[in-house]
């Protein structure tokens, strides 16, 4: 009888030692403007992993409803979709640093307004101010790490941004969980009112605050300024092609699927599981606990597999935990489905980021990234206002399981869109 490999601990501690190993080789290949910009992405992801599990219980807190909560999720998705484009454009012409350095403030100025205002009109504006920022952002990230690495190194350098984001969030989710508990404690507050949640955001502030300092010593390179008209013509034969197409196509799925359900898991756990705020950050924070260790996996899966095959796998293979998170009342079994579908389904994030700058020109890849990120958040603050909607009338399981089903025919349309493609891809480089 044939005998086939057992994938038992020793296996696996192996496999987690090669990856370290492979990971310290490439650290030192990474360049000063690499290790200074994932400084920036560790702090920014402090902020943002207190922002998403108190925010949307502070705007809940304030008293107004799902409905509202989704329109100003949606705000921020659709301005950063529909930026997109001008932010590539503004990237093209005045530089990947400056443009950061523009996100990074925008970010500042757009929180410090949301954690401080009450007024619906003030909300909604400076909601858009943050998809603007995350749109000049999410833009310039995946090109800054393609201009400032090599072959050799760019998808431990894709990891690393992933991964460093993870531990970030994690930190950030475990203290928006007990900062308000912190804050109720030592100030004498009213625990079911929203105080305690504005102070804990406006904990976060400083972490966005300090991420200014090493943007300011990243290294300009010498930037080539585009003519608007030329940008134009770049965006009308980029959007000729057929890849091109396909790949807006698949990621506006993904988009429409996120929006659903994701803004809404720290709601579900509130209002549907009954979880305090510090079980949820326990949660969220053992959730990218667990992603930052399946992320060390992702350059060894990609070299043996193949980056579409990754994709396709972990995607589909998160749905069922999906499926486990909605089907049950008991926190316990719901916080396990929550957090492998969010450690197996990230896993893909680093192989479309890279994969999706392989496939295109050099001229190309901040108008492709622009174009992609546009249909994702576009169809993402679309979907999530529809998410608000049925939570607000307390079908609170709907957008979940239509999360699943457009997560599913996503992934089956990247599979046949791009496998052969990355094949052809493979064959090309090693003839050359």
């Amino acid at each position: 009888m044939r005998k086939y490999p057992s994938l038992n601990g020793k296996f696996v501690l192996n496999t987690a030692i090669n990856a370290v190993a492979g990971y310290r080789a490439k650290l030192n290949g990474f360049s000063r403007n690499a290790c200074l910009f994932l400084v920036y992405v560790f702090l920014i992801s402090l902020s943002l992993g207190i922002y998403e599990v108190i925010f949307n219980l502070y705007i809940l807190r304030l008293g107004y409803r799902e409905d509202f909560l989704g329109f100003m999720l949606s705000l921020v998705s659709v301005s950063t979709g529909l930026f997109a484009i001008p932010a590539a454009m503004f990237c093209d012409r005045a530089g990947r640093k400056n443009t950061l350095l523009l996100s990074c403030s925008l970010l500042l100025l757009s929180f410090s307004i949301l954690y401080t205002t009450t007024s619906k009109v003030l909300l909604a504006f400076f909601s858009i101010v943050y998809g603007v920022s995350s749109s000049l952002k999410i833009v310039t990230a995946p090109t800054f790490m393609v201009e400032n690495s090599t072959s050799y190194e760019r998808m431990h350098l894709f990891s690393m941004y992933y991964l460093l984001y993870t531990v970030g969030v994690m930190i950030g989710n475990f203290a928006g969980g007990n900062l308000p508990q912190i804050f109720t404690s030592f100030l004498d507050i009213n625990p079911t009112g929203p105080a305690a949640y504005q102070l804990s955001l406006y904990a976060s502030l400083a972490a966005v605050l300090i991420s200014l300092l090493p943007l300011i010593f990243i290294d300009s390179k010498r930037n080539n300024l585009v003519e608007r008209s030329a940008a134009f013509s770049t965006l009308f034969s980029t959007l000729r092609s057929v890849t091109i197409r396909k790949l807006i196509l698949v990621n506006g799925l993904i988009g429409m699927g996120w929006g659903l359900a994701l803004p809404y898991f720290n709601v579900y756990f509130d209002i549907v599981l009954g979880a305090s705020p510090e079980q949820i950050g326990a949660i969220f924070s053992l959730s990218q606990l667990v992603m930052m260790f399946t992320l060390l996996f992702v350059p060894i899966l990609t070299e043996g597999l193949g980056k579409v095959k990754v994709v396709a796998l972990v995607q589909l293979a998160s749905i069922p935990f999906l499926l486990l998170f909605i089907s049950t009342s008991i926190l316990a079994i719901a916080a396990f489905g929550f957090v492998m579908r969010s450690a197996i389904m990230n896993m893909s994030n680093p192989v479309l980021s890279s994969f999706n700058m392989e496939i295109v020109s050099e001229d190309q890849r901040a108008t492709v990234n622009s174009l992609i990120w546009m249909s994702c958040y576009t169809f993402v603050g679309l979907s999530t206002y529809a998410g608000g909607l049925m939570m607000a009338h307390g079908l609170y399981t709907l957008p979940f399981l239509l999360t699943c089903i457009l997560y599913v025919v996503a992934t089956v349309l990247y599979y046949i869109f791009f496998e052969k493609m990355e094949k052809k891809q493979k064959i090309i480089d090693v003839s050359v």
